[in-house]
């Protein structure tokens, strides 16, 4: 009985979240806004679904002016005018923003985001980072990041629920590569 529940909120949960990124996605390409999205909400997209505190957007940098300029009515800054932290307020939604050339775990030894457009394809009518640049971020964070090991069980699961080969990341960054190997090895050998 407690799987049934379990379920069933987990199915609920997944319906409101969609409704944000809907929501959020049309908020952008109404603004024209360069975007993709990323994090846990891409993850659940990608067959390993677990509960995310927020929505992660990577915009392009260029597109920093436009999302300050949408009215309140739909996003309200909430990091003092950084353009980092929203509010969507229909469905009330946490959005976090990254901008391209950020670059992921310390900021200084991670992977630098790329571009939105260079990095996502259509999903359900939105753009999510690829598989591929999932992974990649989410090994550069974890590896770089602090206390980012969530990161670390993401990418297992991914692996293992999309069925990933040993040579999945041959053209990763060479640190990157050796994590997902790394990782990889824990689960099939």
């Amino acid at each position: 009985m407690r799987e049934k529940y379990q379920s069933l909120f987990m199915e609920s949960y997944i319906k409101d979240l969609q409704k944000a990124i809907k929501s959020i996605s049309n908020i952008l390409k109404q603004y024209k806004i360069n975007f993709t999205i990323i994090g846990g909400a891409a993850r659940n997209q990608y067959g390993y679904r677990k509960m995310t505190e927020d929505i992660d957007i990577l915009l392009a940098k260029e597109d920093k002016d436009k999302i300050k300029n949408i009215p309140i009515g739909f996003l309200k800054d909430e990091s003092n005018g950084r353009a980092k932290v929203f509010q969507l307020h229909d469905p009330k939604t946490r959005i976090e923003i990254i901008y391209d050339n950020e670059i992921s775990g310390d900021g200084i030894h991670g992977l630098k985001f790329d571009n939105p457009k260079n990095i996502s394809h259509n999903i359900n009518g939105d753009p999510y980072i690829t598989l591929k640049n999932l992974i990649m971020y989410k090994l550069s964070s974890g590896i770089y990041g602090k206390h980012r090991f969530k990161d670390f069980d993401d990418i297992v699961e991914l692996i293992k629920i999309n069925h990933l080969k040993r040579n999945y990341a041959n053209d990763f960054r060479e640190d990157l590569k050796n994590k997902y190997i790394s990782l990889w090895e824990e689960i099939y050998e």
